[in-house]
């Protein structure tokens, strides 16, 4: 088996994801890649810009041999949780022995040392205290202790959970990275050959913020950022109205009915974090309104916005830790799979340690709460489906 695995969101899928996959199948020598793709909604807490099953044609387009559901209840948590939650499904897959992530750095030996440092409790409820973020801490503390990776790199911040997930729950698989080519994570800038995600949904947004902007120039500013099939893609998505996706009044509404209890048990929501929100939904008139009244150093934008989709969604706390943290709120769904690539199913079903969900019919058999698990992906593939112009 030299099959390999790669998590990703695809929003969407631009050159540097078809350079990652290139380099994986490198890696791979061979063998087929297997990509483990959010659903609906994003890490960064928004609606993915396109439905699943688009990027996943953009996916198996752009190299991918099958590709795997992340359910939205582990694509809308933190950093560990999301890596935790791809490497399950991967390593339950039974049917790769690698992962390939995307680094800044592209250091493996560097981030296996920072995956494997031990932060001191105190000294991160001190730097905690003293009101930077999560993220922001922590990477105070490892430079502290030597270790300069991920400081302010999103990608090898993520790749170390990617290696303490597989420490943790699937040592036989193989850690690699790609270093990052092209524009940084956030970059807004669209050059010629490799821009972020971030850059396309943000020139595609703007379609829909202003009557101003031709769609033409748009396309032709975001055509050498992306492969000539998403081109396509994007342009018919955008004549047919299902393309890009906001959400903001139906967050605004969740929040105006919840209780402050009620917020309390959502996930990633703690410190009483759950009044300056439900303040801010009582006057706010959009989503960015509600963050800007409420952001501070101590909570990432990010995190921020996972929790108004987590209570849009109504993700709990309780249920994201079980998800992420056991296999019995888990499965496997298969989104999509190169018509060459069908001996994949055949490998998937011999070795798979979750159960598998290739039709309608096999929800049924699923227990208890796997079963939740896939109806909330469900809700929020109709919720997202609201989002559309």
């Amino acid at each position: 088996m030299k099959n390999i695995g790669i998590v990703a969101e695809y929003n969407p899928f631009h050159n540097g994801h078809a350079y990652h996959i290139e380099q994986a199948r490198k890696i791979a020598g061979g063998g087929s890649v297997i990509a483990v793709m959010s659903a609906s909604f994003v890490q960064r807490g928004e609606p993915a810009a396109f439905d699943k099953f688009t990027r996943t044609a953009m996916a198996l387009q752009g190299g991918a041999d099958m590709v795997l559901e992340l359910p939205d209840i582990l694509s809308l948590s933190c950093a560990e949780r999301f890596a935790l939650g791809g490497v399950r499904i991967l390593s339950a897959s039974g049917i790769a022995d690698r992962l390939c992530f995307g680094s800044e750095s592209g250091d493996i030996d560097a981030l296996r040392r920072a995956a494997d440092s031990k932060l001191s409790g105190d000294e991160l409820s001190s730097a905690l205290s003293s009101g930077l973020s999560y993220p922001a801490a922590a990477a105070r503390q490892l430079r502290a202790h030597g270790i300069g990776v991920g400081s302010n790199n999103p990608n090898d911040v993520l790749g170390i959970e990617y290696i303490r997930a597989l420490n943790r729950i699937a040592p036989a698989i193989r850690p690699f990275a790609v270093r990052r080519i092209g524009c940084g994570y956030n970059e807004n800038t669209l050059p010629e050959n490799y821009a972020s995600a971030s850059a396309v949904r943000s020139a595609l947004l703007h379609l829909t913020d202003s009557e101003n902007i031709c769609r033409g120039d748009v396309l032709s500013a975001i055509s050498g950022s992306v492969p000539p099939f998403v081109l396509l893609e994007i342009q018919k998505q955008l004549s047919e109205q299902r393309a890009p996706a906001a959400l903001s009044g139906a967050v605004l509404y969740r929040l105006r009915c919840m209780t402050g209890d009620e917020l309390s048990r959502i996930a990633d929501v703690s410190e009483g974090l759950e009044n300056p929100i439900l303040r801010a939904a009582k006057s706010a008139s959009n989503i960015a309104e509600l963050l800007n009244a409420v952001k501070t150093k101590r909570y990432t934008l990010a995190r921020l916005k996972r929790i108004l989709f987590n209570a849009l969604l109504g993700i709990t706390r309780e249920q994201q830790e079980l998800a992420a943290y056991s296999d019995d709120a888990l499965y496997i769904r298969v989104l999509g799979i190169r018509q060459s690539k069908l001996h994949l199913l055949s490998e998937l079903q011999e070795n798979a340690a979750l159960p598998i969900v290739l039709r309608r019919s096999d929800a049924e058999s699923l227990p208890f709460n796997a079963k939740q698990t896939l109806e909330l992906t469900r809700r929020a593939s109709l919720i997202r489906a609201l989002a559309c112009p």
